[in-house]
């Protein structure tokens, strides 16, 4: 059965949340990537993982069926500019300037 994207944002938005944890994340173009922390939502085989930067600002990266699928739209972008691999268990994200490394056990649980 697949995920559902929509119900995992859902929970994210009402602050449902099924796991934390520091993410590496970098908000600027040459910035180093530093901590952010991560909250994850999930359901099924879909997770929304809100990262929220140093500064309070917040981007929320949604999952499927082990996949990227996108970023939130914010003032940074429409979240649709992205690149992303897998490597060894961790994601490794780009949207818009952002950029995020996140352990694929922390967004789909063990």
């Amino acid at each position: 059965m697949p995920g559902d994207p929509g119900e995992a944002m859902a929970q994210a938005k009402a602050g449902a949340f099924d796991a934390m944890g520091e993410v590496r994340c970098a908000q600027e173009v040459g910035q180093t990537l530093g901590i952010c922390v991560a909250d994850v939502a999930r359901h099924e085989r879909s997770a929304a993982v809100v990262v929220t930067f140093a500064n309070g600002f917040a981007r929320t990266l949604t999952f499927e069926d082990g996949d990227f699928l996108r970023g939130n739209a914010t003032m940074s972008g429409v979240g649709t500019d992205i690149e992303w691999e897998l490597v060894e268990g961790l994601y490794r994200v780009r949207v818009d300037d952002q950029r995020f490394e996140l352990p694929e056990a922390l967004v789909f649980g063990d």
